[in-house]
């Protein structure tokens, strides 16, 4: 069951995200900070149980219910994000600081024309 939780997990991370890696560390690594604090450390979680379940004897350190909790977690908060809303965020921001650059020089140039006589 947790197999499956993580592949979705990563399938998740892959599409929503664009966070792309061999294993699910890698993933979490290169999402970084767009994952909340307490999404991020639940899905740090999932990533040192699933090392420890690789060993027969650490696995029994694991606590499966916290585990799968977690990454229910992790998943449900994944699966809220639009990567077309996320797209349009950055479209916005970017057009936003380009007519900021352009007010704000269009000011100077009327400012400069004033000074000069020529309005």
């Amino acid at each position: 069951m947790l197999q499956n939780q993580v592949d979705e997990m990563r399938a998740l991370l892959d599409s929503r995200l664009r966070a792309r890696g061999r294993t699910l560390d890698a993933q979490i690594r290169k999402a970084g900070r767009r994952l909340p604090r307490r999404i991020r450390r639940d899905a740090r979680s999932v990533a040192d149980a699933l090392t420890l379940i690789e060993n027969p004897k650490l696995a029994r350190m694991v606590d499966q219910s916290q585990i799968s909790k977690s990454a229910a977690r992790v998943i449900a908060y994944l699966k809220t994000i639009d990567p077309r809303d996320r797209f349009k965020g950055r479209l916005l921001n970017m057009l936003g600081a380009v007519s900021a650059v352009l007010i704000i020089t269009f000011i100077a140039v009327i400012y400069v024309m004033v000074q000069r006589g020529l309005v």
